[in-house]
């Protein structure tokens, strides 16, 4: 599905990046998991020195006023990205990807994540907890003193990466690090010419480029962490 932005631009529909993440979705990790997240100071953390761990890529959507979750297909893209990372910048062997329980149960949840973390003998899970809201509102598209202005519709995804560090011992999280980012698509409202990506498939690379910028911010944090424990 790889979509290039020239054609975004030639046909007005627009990516941009906007730095700064406004009125964004609050942090979920705690409520979802069930469990107390340690408060410590980035510079007092550790990262674990393991060779295998086991990786939870999950797009959350059941916060207030949440988006549509990140489609399968980029949400892969976005664990293949983080367990590249790990192998690269944290010195992992080894990242065995874990799904994530379906259960809405906190005691679920624990049990089956504690569950398949063992079967492959992980001592610790990194959980990766996409979250975004947006917004949208009419805009109008071209330039002012061109002729061609037409109306169009502005949609803004505010997203959240939470990247925590899950010890299956004692079901702790040692460490949540997040990172925030936006992103704005917009589209006319004209009808779509024939072979280009539709609104819908739009909305999803806007989610996917949303989330992709907030978790990198957050592995640049994890990044750190593994860097001082070389």
């Amino acid at each position: 599905m790889g979509i290039s932005l020239v054609r975004f631009c030639v046909f007005l529909f627009l990516l941009l990046f906007v730095v700064g993440c406004g009125d964004g979705p609050h942090p979920r990790l705690g409520s979802l998991m069930g469990t107390q997240i340690s408060q410590h100071q980035q510079s007092d953390l550790v990262w674990p020195q393991v060779k295998r761990i086991g990786l939870v890529v999950h797009s959350e959507t059941t916060g207030s006023g949440a988006a549509p979750p990140i489609s399968g297909p980029f949400l892969e893209t976005l664990g293949r990205r983080t367990e590249e990372f790990l192998i690269q910048r944290c010195l992992v062997s080894t990242v065995v990807p874990i799904t994530f329980p379906s259960s809405p149960q906190h005691a679920q949840i624990r049990e089956e994540l504690i569950a398949r973390g063992q079967a492959h003998g992980l001592s610790h899970l990194l959980l990766v907890v996409l979250s975004s809201r947006e917004s949208s509102g009419p805009v109008t598209l071209g330039e002012e003193r061109m002729m061609t202005q037409m109306s169009g519709t502005s949609v803004e995804n505010m997203a959240l990466a939470e990247v925590a560090l899950l010890r299956l011992g004692d079901y702790a999280v040692t460490f949540n690090l997040p990172g925030a980012a936006t992103e704005t698509l917009e589209y006319l409202d004209a009808p779509i010419g024939e072979g280009q990506p539709t609104r819908q498939q739009s909305l999803e690379i806007l989610r996917a480029q949303a989330g992709q910028q907030a978790l990198d911010r957050a592995l640049e944090r994890i990044d750190l962490l593994c860097q001082k424990g070389k």
